[in-house]
């Protein structure tokens, strides 16, 4: 049997993602609905990484191929 590594983030960093992919899509004046059969992903999912309470890593790359555009989250060392 395998071992499944899940990858955690805190909740800012994944409504902030969730914010940028609900812009992205409003950008571009498309229902959810539309975006999920257009990127064969369940409209559940979609709006679960919009909302920010998770982020499927291949669902990512997929809405953001769709979209047209790249993320690049950057770290920042000197948050107080």
């Amino acid at each position: 049997m395998t071992k499944i590594k899940s990858c955690y983030m805190d909740k800012e960093t994944l409504c902030a993602i969730g914010a940028e992919l609900w812009k992205l899509r409003t950008e571009k004046r498309m229902y959810l609905r539309t975006v999920a059969y257009r990127t064969n992903l369940p409209a559940r999912v979609i709006e679960g990484m919009e909302i920010g309470k998770f982020i499927q890593h291949t669902a990512l790359r997929r809405l953001t191929e769709f979209y047209g555009r790249k993320m690049r989250i950057v770290f920042d060392e000197n948050l107080t």
